[in-house]
């Protein structure tokens, strides 16, 4: 008999254990947050255009920063759906596969950030930089003015300290969060919000703490919550096409409302408002973005299908590596003029092109090719070794 073509099943059933619009909502967030610190180097307008069709990316590419919420959305709701499936790991093994998946990448990138800062010929102040590792070291670097804002090592790991911290509280969260969905969504939500408005708001400089895990339960609840309902939906069988559809429009739905927000959030100017409208959007921003990722991956196979195929789970698989080294690699291009460019300093200010063109696409191709890289030499011969020390693991 023919095997049959995934497109010739329109409403095949969704695994409940795997999400298909997480990987495309992984890309893609990644690749926003990776195009907004570009863009601030090189200040190439973010216009495409194709002959006569012009396609704006402003607005997101403006706000790129806000995508760094979903992609902690995502992590919440990964982090969780094992519980909500009944296949949770006990704590130890849990933190042995968490370690394993981001330790090599993490240290290996802080050892060649901190190699390049001890050459840097401005070089001074050694006792900071020796506190400034230790605190990435400790997954605290969020915590402080010295390994956060100002640190000589690489700005976009603070995210990863956020991670690590929510990592410690999940495995006594998650089995609450199963026995009662509802009353700790709301106690995250509501623990989020008293944080932003009693706390974070009135200051009169809120950059140490916007980004706190406190300011982001209400990011992860909103993921939890997602992945509590996708493992009980997934199992339906008698409603598939209901569920279908009611996915299609909640995944559009979603979409259309968090680049509504984002248009919203790239007209707000200053370092304080922009802080400020980020944490007035972040919870509805990031349930609409669990509401693309819950409806993207209960929808029609078709657009499961976009959501994740084999490019897009390549992609997604480089992610994490990218991340982590695209915005040093974007710096350090530009202070090698690399591509070379004609004005003294600041080719950005001066408009040059192609330089801006040039440049773009080769931090893209440069963080690219170093995810390569890490991915292969460090990542995954890490999660090998770790398979043999460990046993193997439920995936």
């Amino acid at each position: 008999m023919k095997k049959l073509s995934p497109f010739s099943r329109p409403i095949s059933p969704a695994p409940p254990d795997y999400a298909a619009a997480g990987d495309l909502l992984r890309v893609f967030c990644v690749f926003m947050v990776a195009w907004y610190h570009i863009w601030q180097q090189s200040w190439l307008s973010p216009v495409l255009r194709i002959g006569a069709f012009a396609l704006d990316m402003t607005s997101p590419v403006r706000a790129g920063y806000m995508f760094v919420d979903l992609m902690l959305l995502l992590s919440g709701f990964l982090l969780y759906l094992p519980y909500a499936n009944d296949t949770q790991l006990p704590s130890r093994a849990f933190y042995q596969r968490r370690a394993l998946r981001i330790l090599p990448s993490y240290w290996l990138c802080l050892a060649v950030m901190l190699i390049f800062a001890l050459a840097q010929p401005d070089f001074s102040g050694g006792d900071r930089l020796v506190r400034d590792l230790a605190a990435h070291l400790t997954f605290t670097h969020n915590l402080f003015e010295f390994s956060y804002t100002q640190t000589r090592l690489n700005v976009v790991l603070w995210t990863l300290a956020v991670e690590v911290q929510f990592y410690l509280i999940l495995p006594v969260l998650a089995p609450a969060f199963k026995r009662r969905p509802m009353l700790c969504y709301l106690a995250m939500t509501g623990a989020a919000l008293c944080f932003h408005r009693q706390w974070t708001e009135p200051m009169a400089d809120t950059t140490l703490f916007v980004n706190r895990l406190p300011n982001m339960l209400d990011v992860y609840a909103n993921g939890m919550l997602a992945a509590h309902l996708y493992a009980a939906l997934a199992r339906q069988r008698n409603r598939r096409g209901l569920i279908a559809a009611l996915g299609t429009l909640a995944c559009v739905a979603g979409a259309w409302g968090a680049l509504r927000i984002v248009a919203a959030q790239s007209h707000i100017s200053g370092y304080e408002p922009l802080r400020h409208g980020q944490l007035d959007h972040r919870w509805l921003f990031s349930l609409c973005g669990a509401a693309f990722l819950l409806g993207g991956s209960l929808s029609f196979t078709p657009i499961r299908r976009l959501c994740s195929n084999r490019a897009v789970r390549f992609l997604s698989g480089l992610s994490f590596n990218f991340y982590i080294w695209h915005q040093w690699l974007a710096v350090r291009l530009k202070a090698w003029r690399v591509p070379p460019y004609l004005a003294e300093a600041n080719p950005n200010q001066a408009g040059e092109m192609p330089w801006q063109l040039h440049y773009t696409l080769a931090c893209f191709l440069a963080a690219l090719l170093a995810a390569l890289l890490t991915t292969s030499l460090a990542e995954k011969p890490c999660a090998k070794w770790g398979r043999k020390r460990f046993g193997k693991r439920p995936s």
